[in-house]
């Protein structure tokens, strides 16, 4: 079963194999042992987190294996979501310090941002670089920051070839955040 996991603007796609459904109970109610004495959520200590503030502390937990390289774990606290909140198959986790805004749905009841073309993708990851100049020796670019709306300079780079490669990797970085992704955490 696949819970996708919004974190940020990405789309994080967990294939939870139906063995570890099956076959995590134990590993599940261990879990829930960790909680029964209550749990800080973000400011507020709950002393009996009800079975969506579980999911929330266990959605939160997998940002901690995902930020630790931990796929296995993030698979199992997916699978513990799913096990405990049946018809979830979606879950918006929050990276803002409040577990509460974290939220679940099902994929029929998601409604994705607006799609982006690839054209509309590559025109705005165009709008945020410059062409690459030359200053003294050494070669530039510039990449609009797109918080602040002001121009950082790139490394200086001694030639043009570099300052092309690395171009050319800022703007797939670029078109990426433009087009949004989805992330298979299972190849």
């Amino acid at each position: 079963m696949i819970l996708t996991a919004y974190i940020n603007d990405t789309a994080y796609d967990f294939d939870v194999p139906q063995e570890m459904l099956d076959e995590g109970e134990s590993f599940f109610s261990k879990i829930d042992a960790d909680m029964d004495g209550g749990y800080q959520m973000s400011r507020e200590f709950v002393e009996k987190p009800g079975r969506k503030e579980r999911c929330q502390i266990a959605a939160d937990r997998i940002l901690d294996a995902l930020s630790e390289g931990n796929k296995t774990l993030a698979l199992l606290l997916c699978a513990y979501i799913i096990d405990r909140m049946p018809g979830v198959t979606v879950a918006h986790i929050d990276t803002e310090g409040d577990i509460f805004n974290t939220h679940f749905g099902n994929a029929a009841e998601h409604v994705p941002k607006t799609l982006v073309t690839d054209e509309e993708a590559r025109t705005k990851a165009n709008e945020g670089l410059s062409d690459i100049y030359k200053v003294g020796r050494v070669y530039k670019f510039s990449v609009r920051d797109s918080i602040t709306g002001k121009w950082e300079e790139s490394p200086a780079v001694k030639t043009e070839e570099e300052a092309k490669k690395l171009r050319a990797a800022a703007f797939d970085k670029l078109y990426k955040e433009s087009k949004g992704r989805v992330i298979s955490l299972n190849d």
